[in-house]
């Protein structure tokens, strides 16, 4: 039955900061997912305030939605749907139609982990699924992003027409979806001030269009919207794959972020291959376990709403690779940072002789001897494009020695 009672890249060469990007915050959004809650699910009612971080506009009240999930045995099936999670365990279901007097809607409030900050451009993106016993599709999906006025608001269960979301489904694009998750996806511009998400129908009543689902309900009229995995994203956020790392024996190693609402975007790759939109990844996630039999290079692809950039990691394989890895953790230094038009190398031995830098697709593009004058070779790189690249070279005792180069203009 319905939820409508409730309310409720000068050219720049320096090492990637590898370090520095994984502590950036990737999705802003807390418990994008829906998988942490409070009281470890216990009832015996489930609202949306079930769901770690996340509450109706008056955190105080019970409204904004219904917690479902394996853990209180409503997904599946809950009496309102038949629906899996997009992903996890767990999602919400709300109302987000309801023209008539006795019900109202819910919106679903969630405390972004940072204030967004001011000049950046961000994704954002959440799905939704209409409920099975739902009468109507409709096309008032948004996300509204704003500061503490928020918190004023005291009517939580009429249309909030009077708050432009940053973020919305086009007019007239009904959903009606029973069975898949739709994306509701876009970009905006922070202010600086936004400190609170807000998902929900922001249209009058009269000014959302709907179409008839054939359910038990027909022909009456409202809506319940399922909503999962919501994100918020710097557009700009920097592709991160990790810090070289050592894989011995059978053990696996994790590399790449971890944060839900990023899975999506990041596509991962085992080099030597020559990277096409064709090409099939190894895994479609934010972080990945691996064990390769040989030192590898893995790269990741990432692309948020558009916005395409690439990050790679050597994982060294057995003993032979510590040493490999304290040199190239700091043994062999290039510099300046920045650099104009040479790239400069200390710390190589006279038995290394030749300098490998390939693409983030990993073919090999430039093959450089190295000279050492005053312990030192120099490089010219003025010829190369903006770019992440991996310098190679075999030093002392066969050690490999790799770099992360980047390359801005």
């Amino acid at each position: 039955m319905s939820l409508h009672s409730q309310c409720k890249l000068a050219v720049v060469v320096m090492f990637c900061s590898s370090i520095l990007s994984g502590q950036q915050i990737a999705n802003y959004v807390a418990n994008g997912s829906f998988e942490e809650t409070y009281n470890n699910c216990a009832g015996p009612i489930y609202p949306l305030s079930t769901a770690s971080y996340w509450s109706s506009i008056d955190s105080v009240s019970l409204g904004g939605g219904g917690y479902l999930s394996t853990c209180n045995n409503k997904v599946p099936f809950n009496g309102n749907t038949f629906q899996f999670p997009r992903t996890g365990n767990a999602y919400i279901i709300s109302t987000w139609y309801c023209p008539s007097a006795n019900c109202g809607r819910g919106y679903l409030k969630n405390r972004l982990k940072s204030n967004l900050q001011a000049g950046k451009t961000y994704c954002a993106k959440f799905h939704v699924n209409i409920a099975n016993t739902s009468p109507r599709g409709m096309d008032g999906f948004g996300a509204y992003f704003g500061n503490n006025t928020i918190d004023t608001i005291t009517k939580c269960t009429i249309p909030l027409n009077y708050l432009s979301p940053q973020v919305k489904n086009p007019l007239g694009n009904v959903i009606s979806d029973t069975l898949n998750w739709v994306p509701i996806t876009g970009t905006f511009v922070a202010n600086g001030t936004e400190k609170y998400m807000l998902l929900g129908n922001f249209l009058a009543d009269n000014a959302v269009t709907t179409a008839s689902i054939n359910t038990p309900f027909y022909p009456q009229y409202w809506t319940d919207v399922l909503i999962d995995d919501a994100s918020c994203i710097d557009i700009d956020l920097p592709a991160y794959a990790g810090n070289d790392t050592m894989s011995v024996g059978s053990n696996s190693v994790y590399i790449g972020r971890s944060d839900v609402g990023i899975d999506e975007d990041c596509m991962w790759y085992k080099l030597p291959i020559v990277i096409t939109p064709t090409t099939p990844a190894l895994d479609t996630a934010a972080g990945i376990w691996v064990c390769p039999p040989i030192t590898s290079t893995y790269v990741v692809r990432q692309e948020i709403c558009g916005n395409v950039k690439w990050d790679t990691v050597v994982v060294w394989k057995g003993t032979v690779g510590i040493n490999a890895l304290n040199d190239n953790l700091g043994q062999v230094s290039f510099y300046p940072n920045p650099a104009q038009n040479e790239l400069y190398i200390e710390g190589l031995t006279p038995n290394a002789k030749r300098l490998f830098i390939y693409n983030n697709l990993g073919q090999l593009i430039r093959e450089d001897e190295l000279r050492l004058k005053n312990d030192r070779a120099t490089i010219s790189i003025g010829d190369l494009p903006n770019g992440v690249y991996t310098a190679s070279m075999i030093n002392e005792g066969s050690k490999t020695i790799t770099k992360k180069l980047l390359i801005a203009k």
